[in-house]
């Protein structure tokens, strides 16, 4: 079993090597886009210039000046045509006899109706769009400025037509870039969808400046094609070299496959709801704006305007507009009209450095399980310890090595490390509860604050390698995860709460039989233990922080903060550039140090209840580097904050309680007037 052990140190020595190696080049990739755009909708504009009594061009202007970089353009339908009084559609029954020389006759009974549009140039670009769905048999020019259709209006009255020219030049003309809002339908096909591209391209693109052409956000529910046109849509967009923008919390249909075909080749935006525009200070909404940039990679910022109205409508929105561009570059972002975002630069780690990580994760695991047995086991336990490590290397080489599971060896491995490492850090802290206990320090603070140093520095060697595990392109803009988040918190949890009831971690020395013993000893005794109000009431608290940890885990939760919470965090980001997760510093490392305290005071239950809560914030730590598409570097910045905080809160509260009880041991101690 030693030597098995000395095996697995030295795995887990080189895939922190490769674990070095592999975030540098993760650094490095992530340092690559640092440009932000800032997009508004191009209707709100319009309704923006009708408050002011100003036109689209000024107002266009105006929020250039202030940091906007781009307009995105919703594509045209025959709806919003006929909406904005572009378009007039007769229906056949109240269609004139055709005179004209080029009018069709149709079939008897056949459904017909007739576009007519105010000019020449809006004519040949609605029938040239019409094209991508009618063949010439169904369509007919007919002067002046009419197109007859044979086929049903409803059929494509909200079809995507593609953009109006118009409106292109409008918003070129203003120094703007336009960023296509097409509208999203699954009733395309590959030959419209080519033919959409295409004309998307040619009216957005600035060939020669930048390696894309352009950002595409799509419009609705559903991304085109979806179900069976999402390879050709990845295909068609690289080869324009146009970027897809992904909706952050969109929920559209068919953003996780395209996402994945393009294998991380695409920008994320991020958008405020017209709820938290009306409820949220200005300020605030800066704020939230500047974190998604900064915490999770967004690169696209869909600002919608607040709904102002009255004169002063322009100064606000330029105002909001101008705040957060400079949040941004306060933050070290671009915001710049000539410098477009556009995707991270490529990140595909080598192979043989994938491999040593999945093997290092896979020690790691198997490291604790031996550190937690006798050093003498039984041949049958050996056995059963070589084969599970035999078992780890060989799936390790095949899903490091092969093109085609390698996500599902970062899914395993990643997990492996995630629970592993934390478990690891927490059977060091087990003992040295023991340490302590034996010991009796009389000044225990600095031994306790090493010991949450050494603690989390174990946790942290998993945290790197889980991080280096997700270093790929496809994770660093969340169009992959990784999937084990909550099993990564609560696993962790759950054994060490079974080490602490069964009293599984061998002691120095300790036989096997002896400690099979006192582990099944231990487990009755906690069994046989009478139920009382106080323990059920302790235990129905407990899984209900267990269960609202799990629910609150990630960005879109479901599960709410409360407005104390809200406002704490709102000044730990104006305070700290990375702010530290609430966890940590305000639960988890503070009850560490109080753990040992306890210890060092000879309580070694209640140390070990204690260090069972301070769990919380080990996982926490390595919870941080399971979401790829938030930096490396603010992630190490984050850890360090929370823990430099939550030993300040812990010395804080000792020095407070310290006082209290110098207070009342120097009034019992006063003579009675």
């Amino acid at each position: 079993m030693d030597g098995l052990r000395k095996i697995c140190v030295c795995f887990i020595i080189l895939a922190m090597i490769a674990a070095a190696f592999t975030l540098l080049l993760r650094i490095r990739t992530e340092a690559s886009s640092r440009e932000v755009d800032l997009v508004v909708d191009y209707n709100e504009v319009v309704a923006l210039a009708g408050t002011q009594g100003k036109s689209v061009a000024e107002v266009l202007a105006c929020l250039r000046v202030n940091g906007i970089t781009g307009v995105a353009l919703p594509e045209e339908t025959l709806n919003t045509l006929l909406a904005q009084g572009e378009i007039n559609i007769i229906p056949h029954a109240e269609i004139a006899p055709r005179q004209a020389l080029n009018a069709k006759i149709w079939a008897p009974g056949a459904q017909v109706f007739d576009i007519q549009t105010p000019g020449l140039h809006a004519n040949l670009w609605l029938y040239a769009a019409l094209q991508r769905f009618y063949t010439p048999a169904n369509l007919a020019a007919n002067p002046p400025f009419r197109i007859s259709v044979s086929g049903s209006r409803d059929a494509v009255a909200n079809l995507g037509l593609g953009l109006s020219p118009l409106k292109v030049v409008q918003i070129k003309h203003a120094g703007l870039r336009v960023i296509p809002r097409l509208h999203g339908s699954g009733w395309v096909n590959a030959d419209s969808l080519r033919a959409s591209l295409d004309a998307v391209q040619q009216m957005v693109a600035t060939p020669g400046k930048h390696p894309y052409y352009g950002t595409v956000i799509f419009d609705g529910t559903v991304i085109p094609g979806y179900r069976t046109l999402i390879p050709e849509l990845a295909v068609l967009l690289q080869e324009r070299k146009m970027v897809y923008g992904s909706i952050e919390f969109g929920k559209q249909k068919g953003d996780d496959e395209l996402g994945a075909r393009l294998h991380g080749n695409l920008v994320r935006v991020h958008s405020i709801t017209a709820d938290d525009l009306t409820t949220l200070l200005p300020s605030q909404l800066v704020q939230r704006f500047a974190l998604a940039v900064k915490d999770r990679n967004i690169r696209v910022l869909y600002v919608h305007i607040p709904p102002l109205a009255g004169a002063d409508a322009r100064v606000d929105a330029a105002d909001y507009a101008r705040a957060i561009s400079s949040e941004l570059r306060r933050e070290g972002f671009g915001v710049d009209v000539h410098k477009p975002a556009h995707p991270f630069r490529e990140l595909h780690p080598p192979k043989l450095l994938l491999m040593f990580l999945f093997l290092g994760a896979g020690a790691a695991l198997l490291y604790w399980v031996l550190t937690v047995l006798p050093a003498q086991a039984p041949p049958a336990v050996a056995r059963a310890a070589m084969a599970l490590f035999v078992l780890g290397v060989l799936v390790a080489l095949i899903t490091g090595f092969s093109a085609h599971h390698s996500d599902f060896g970062r899914a395993c491995f990643g997990l492996l490390a995630a629970i592993s490492f934390p478990l690891l850090s927490l059977t060091w802290a087990y003992r040295a509860v023991d340490h302590f206990v034996a010991a009796r320090t009389a000044k225990p603070l600095w031994p306790a604050i090493r010991a949450l140093l050494i603690a989390t520095l174990i946790t942290m060697g998993g945290a790197l390698l889980v991080a280096a595990i997700m270093s790929e392109s496809g994770y660093l803009v969340k169009s992959e995860q990784f999937s084990g988040v909550k099993l990564a918190l609560g696993v962790p949890l759950l054994f060490f709460f079974v080490l602490i009831a069964a009293d599984a971690v061998a002691r120095h020395g300790e036989e096997w039989s002896a400690y099979c013993a006192r582990c099944r000893q231990q487990v009755l005794s906690f069994c046989r233990q009478p139920l009382y109000i106080w323990s059920i009431t302790l235990v129905m608290v407990t899984l209900t922080a267990v269960v609202l940890l799990l629910a609150r885990s990630g960005n879109d939760s479901g599960v709410g903060v409360s407005n104390f919470e809200l406002h704490m965090r709102s000044v730990l980001e104006q305070w700290m550039y990375a702010r530290p997760r609430t966890k940590e510093f305000a639960f988890g490392h503070p009850l560490f140090i109080f753990a040992m305290i306890a210890a060092a005071r000879g309580y070694r239950l209640p140390a070990l209840l204690l260090l069972l809560g301070a769990a919380v914030g080990q996982t926490d730590v390595l919870n941080t580097y399971c979401h790829a598409h938030t930096g490396l570097l603010l992630s190490l910045v984050r850890t360090f904050n929370g823990l430099w905080l939550g030993i300040a809160i812990a010395v804080a509260l000792l020095a407070l309680f310290a006082r209290r009880a110098l207070a009342n041991t120097q009034r019992e101690k006063a003579p009675v007037q």
